[in-house]
């Protein structure tokens, strides 16, 4: 087989830890990430593009109750799922994004659609349920989006401003090296815990959440989305990768750092570049992560990338 990479996230966070309840979370989430690394790995094998690698293994993130995307999303204030997603190819830099999405669990694949079928990058709630409505996505009950891990999570939150700095964040994302040496890349999420209704992270935001240049290398970011937008940090990296002729690794611990300057700059970041280079870092306790080469013997999955 060609030169090829797939990494993937399950968000960062940081908790106590004496914390059994989420401790058991990141435990399954790492359990899930295994399953689902495994099945990504089998398609981009398959010589399948890294486009439709990156939507159908975010797609299996939102489907699954363990991470803060799709099913099992985060709640904001009014104790709705609102997701936000985004999906970039990198040979052609075409992109799509919505946000606002209610009723729909796989905000990517509507993303996806966006770029596809529409001349538009972004659209945003009415109209991005309208278009989800209209291309044939299937509705679903809204109680059925709704965990208890979340509901717990959304009742500490809500009584306590400490625990919101310390536990609002939450998000997937992948990035696909094919065997053709194309890129691509794609976010996904339910956003903050107990967020203002209608706010919008870095996640659907092309160049802040995600970014893909098959010339140099793709971007998935999860963390305090203000703060990732103020930097711009999907494209920074990137071109870190492109001017300073960083290697993905390098790039990832830059961007990290130029993060950390801000208030509450706390991310986490998985970077491959053209080359096939595997970059993953965070200034987070614990972000879930897992990756396949071509160049490896065996997967890695692990939690913590410091």
């Amino acid at each position: 087989m060609k030169k090829a990479a797939l990494i993937l996230h399950g968000g960062c966070t940081s908790f106590d830890s004496d914390d059994t309840y989420a401790l058991q979370h990141q435990a399954e989430q790492k359990s899930a990430m295994e399953n689902i690394l495994k099945k990504g790995w089998t398609l981009v094998e398959s010589g399948e593009s890294a486009l439709s690698v990156a939507e159908k293994v975010v797609n299996m993130l939102e489907d699954n109750p363990h991470f803060n995307a799709g099913i099992g999303a985060a709640l904001n204030e009014q104790k709705e799922v609102e997701l936000d997603a985004s999906i970039m190819d990198g040979t052609s830099l075409s992109c799509g994004a919505v946000s606002g999405i209610k009723d729909y669990k796989n905000p990517v694949s509507i993303a996806r659609k966006v770029m596809t079928e529409t001349q538009c990058v972004y659209l945003s709630e009415k109209g991005a349920q309208e278009f989800a409505k209209n291309g044939g996505f299937t509705k679903f009950p809204r109680k059925e989006f709704v965990t208890d891990y979340q509901l717990h999570w959304w009742h500490i939150i809500r009584k306590s401003e400490s625990e919101r700095q310390k536990r609002m964040k939450g998000t997937v994302g992948v990035v696909v090296l094919d065997v053709n040496g194309n890129i691509s890349a794609a976010t996904s999420t339910g956003g903050l815990t107990y967020k203002m209704k209608g706010r919008v992270g870095d996640s659907p935001l092309i160049g802040c959440g995600t970014y893909a240049d098959s010339r140099f290398g793709g971007v998935s970011l999860t963390g305090y989305g203000e703060q990732i937008i103020k930097t711009a940090l999907a494209k920074y990296t990137i071109d870190l990768i492109r001017f300073k002729k960083y290697t993905a690794q390098q790039a990832a611990e830059e961007s990290i750092r130029e993060l950390s300057r801000l208030k509450n700059g706390k991310a986490g970041i998985i970077t491959i570049d053209k080359n096939g280079t595997i970059g993953v870092y965070a200034n987070e306790q614990f972000v879930n992560h897992a990756y396949m080469s071509s160049t490896m013997e065996q997967p890695f999955v692990g939690h913590t990338c410091q």
